[in-house]
């Protein structure tokens, strides 16, 4: 209850004075430099400036809270920066074990796919790539390399299981109030689908906390806490989310392959249902639902489907340009010639752009060869060792976590062929945590062996 009451009250001080919630990040960071704050609390605070402060999206997309930056900075650059500050203090002040010498395949993995990116960013600063761009990418790579602090105040599962259930918790709030406010506010209007990807991965936790923990005392308030994370889900109209999230279900349903499975998929259809229908006595019309999904075209193209067309334009550049930069791309911050039928955000016409939808067709161009492959290396070896590791283990709370790794990394694997959820900052301090539990469990059987 305190959770829902800080993070309702820090989302809501946006309406009212936005300086609110940057003094009160500015506080819980003043006070965390002094360690009177635990590294949950500094993680929790993460959370909030991603879900509720600042989404880092532009303000003319629609969404509930409007982003809130200093500059070219957001909250959370802050936040993330201290969690490196306060992890390098703490190895510096305490030798890590012999345990924690002995690098999973997933830290080794994470070594490659690093190197890749460093190379990438050496290959952009000698072709003179736009500094901010370069510093975008840095950005976002910053994020993903949170890895190693979150692997570092891994002691426990506990600390794994507390981590989860924080990101459900305040995911749970912000698909609540995203819900109410598109549904009563907006008229159904198409939320951003940048932060909702998150709601992916919230979701799935739920799915796999009413499947493989011991959680039954508490089954119904889970089943209303899914009900709502499917609520937020619907309401961003984006196929390749809903895709992913229907990929990385069944995938966690065949990991386990019982019974309990066939019964709870069949609860998530009629949660759906519920959500769907429920949405159209409050006004909402099937027409509506297929247009706000399905095309997001202009009049002046006629019938054409944007939002699709742009994309396969965008890969189509980068396979043009891939014979002139094969091995190590176009470094950071690279950007390629592509066609774009124009918005508020861009002029109709060519021009030099920088986000690539397609996250494979993104990475083979800004790394060329050698970071695509480090990047599925990355990817797929995780995988990979969740359902090892999955496969091996009894406990309940362990099975939970790597079966909500498992299904998310493989959602967002899927979600990537539209959206660069695999390398871009809306997602990867989340992607951050998902590699790190399953590092986190790879040591703990090797030391157990």
């Amino acid at each position: 209850m305190l959770l829902i009451a800080l993070v309702s009250l820090l989302g809501a001080s946006v309406f009212f004075q936005p300086l609110l919630p940057i003094i009160a990040v500015a506080f819980v960071f003043g006070v965390g430099f002094f360690n009177a704050f635990s590294f949950r609390s500094l993680y929790f605070t993460l959370l909030c400036c991603f879900l509720i402060v600042s989404p880092a999206i532009p303000i003319s997309e629609r969404h509930f809270s409007k982003p809130i930056s200093i500059g070219g900075a957001y909250p959370q650059d802050f936040a993330m920066l201290f969690l490196f500050a306060v992890a390098l203090k703490e190895q510096l002040v305490q030798a890590r074990s012999s345990l924690t010498l002995r690098f999973s395949l997933t830290e080794k993995l994470f070594f490659f796919y690093s190197a890749a990116f460093f190379i990438s960013l050496v290959v952009g600063f000698l072709n003179g790539n736009k500094f901010s761009f370069i510093l975008g990418d840095l950005r976002d790579f910053l994020y993903l390399s949170l890895f190693w602090v979150y692997l570092w105040f891994m002691k426990t599962s506990d600390d794994v299981d507390a981590a989860f259930h924080l990101f459900v918790g305040v995911s749970f709030v912000f698909a609540l109030v995203g819900f109410l406010d598109d549904a009563l506010l907006r008229n159904f209007a198409r939320y951003n689908s940048g932060i909702s990807f998150l709601l992916v991965g919230a979701t799935l936790m739920v799915v796999s906390m009413l499947l493989v923990a011991d959680y039954s005392s508490r089954r119904k308030t889970l089943f209303f806490v899914l009900l709502v994370m499917l609520g937020g889900i619907f309401i961003t109209f984006t196929r390749g989310l809903y895709l992913g999230f229907f990929v990385g279900l069944i995938v966690i349903l065949l990991a386990l392959g019982n019974k309990q499975s066939l019964r709870l998929l069949l609860s998530v259809g009629v949660l759906s249902a519920v959500v769907f229908f429920g949405s159209l006595a409050l006004g909402f019309s099937i027409d509506k639902f297929v247009n706000l999904t399905t095309y997001r075209g202009s009049a002046v193209v006629g019938d054409l489907d944007i939002s699709s067309t742009e994309r396969i334009l965008e890969v189509i550049s980068v396979l043009n340009e891939f014979p002139l930069h094969p091995f190590f791309g176009a470094g950071a911050g690279g950007t390629v010639a592509v066609y774009k039928f124009g918005d508020v955000n861009t002029k109709e016409g060519i021009i030099d752009w920088w986000f690539i939808h397609n996250n494979y067709a993104q990475a083979l161009h800004k790394s060329g060869l050698v970071g695509f492959i480090a990047l599925m290396a990355l990817w797929l070896g995780a995988v990979f060792q969740g359902f090892k590791l999955f496969r091996q283990s009894v406990s309940p709370t362990k099975r939970m976590i790597l079966l909500s790794s498992i299904g998310t990394l493989v959602a967002f694997l899927i979600c990537s062929i539209t959206s660069p959820i695999l390398t871009y900052i809306n997602t990867n301090f989340l992607n951050a945590l998902l590699f790190a539990a399953i590092a986190f469990f790879e040591k703990q059987s090797a030391h157990a062996s």
